[in-house]
């Protein structure tokens, strides 16, 4: 599937890794935004929004916020995409995890920085092309963007490094249903279409992120600290609170920021490859994803992240988390 010269998990390291990040925030969206633009090990060079969590005008609007709060640069690209799924229409999840305007209402209320003109779909096809083999992109809402760029642009899919998707629940119950996960659930087709384009896939999907579990503690503590790095904390830690009183656990999946680490620390995860696709029509399995691990007849067209370090994936996040309370320059 992948020629190891260039395998993303075992070719030469030559610096950052360039991303762009394609979102929909969402408190674990924005987490994994801050944990991306403060990484020394990615260079996050744009990023676009779809709707998902929320709708897409407070999608831009939280990851406008989000970009102010990590300090990112004011020329940093951040451009609109689709408001809707490539196929059916849907209704924006009504979902108490993510709290009011899908923030929890903890950012400020002054106006963000600007979009960027344009449309997310073409800007990711431009920058794929002007960068041939480089670019990977980090996908972490409903992949209706990363489809479209793939139908309208099917020069430009090859262009990319590969394709890192949070998504899915292989071989675990769903959150939207018992089969589905919410990103592949609100636009299946979209998802089915990216795992089956022949592109190098690696899937971040439920399996692991529910194993992965950010304590209630550590987000205390990152909400003590200044700056930039408590009122992260403060979204993380309201966020483990919701979870905690829907669930009992007194700790979060950050499913997004794993996502995110998959990039900046492979090791993290381990991974096996296989055939996958997503199911788009059955009456109580719509948007679940189909894993075949196997030696299976079909080709195998993406890797799924079947292990993760949890400890390893706590400390990562506080870490990157923590570097914003050094200072503007995200250095300690």
């Amino acid at each position: 599937m992948t020629d190891p010269s260039t395998d993303p998990l075992t070719g030469p390291a030559t610096g950052p890794v360039p991303v762009v990040i394609d979102c929909d925030p969402g408190v674990d969206d924005a987490v994994a935004l801050l944990l991306a633009l403060a990484s020394p090990h990615l260079d996050v060079r744009g990023v676009t929004t779809v709707a998902g969590n929320v709708s897409l005008t407070d999608v831009n609007r939280n990851a406008a916020h989000v970009l102010d709060l990590a300090g990112a640069p004011a020329d940093l690209p951040l451009v609109p995409g689709l408001a809707g799924p490539i196929a059916r229409t849907r209704r924006i999840r009504d979902e108490p995890m993510h709290g009011a305007g899908g923030l929890g209402g903890l950012l400020p209320a002054s106006p963000p920085r600007p979009l960027t003109p344009g449309h997310a779909v073409d800007w990711l096809a431009e920058q794929a092309l002007r960068s041939p083999g480089e670019l990977t992109l980090v996908a972490i809402g409903p992949l209706s963007n990363v489809a479209a760029v793939l139908a309208r642009h099917p020069e430009a899919g090859p262009a990319f490094r590969e394709i890192v998707v949070m998504g899915g629940a292989a071989f675990a119950q769903g959150n939207v249903t018992p089969a589905a996960e919410f990103n592949f659930h609100a636009d299946p087709e979209a998802a089915r279409y990216v795992l089956e384009s022949g592109l190098p896939v690696r899937i971040v999907g439920l399996d692991v992120t529910r194993a992965a579990l950010y304590p209630l503690e550590a987000a205390e503590h990152l909400a003590s600290l200044p700056g930039t790095a408590g009122t992260a904390g403060g979204l993380l830690r309201e966020y483990a609170r919701r979870y905690l009183d829907r669930f009992g656990v007194p700790a979060v999946p950050v499913h997004d920021a794993l996502a995110v680490a998959a990039v900046s620390d492979p090791e993290l995860l381990g991974w096996e490859e296989g055939s996958a696709s997503v199911e788009c029509s059955g009456e109580l399995t719509r948007g679940a994803l189909v894993a075949d691990l196997r030696t299976p007849d079909r080709a195998r067209n993406v890797r799924v992240a079947r292990t993760v370090d949890a400890d390893g994936f706590s400390a990562h996040l506080t870490e990157g988390i923590t570097r914003y309370a050094a200072g503007p320059d995200h250095t300690a």
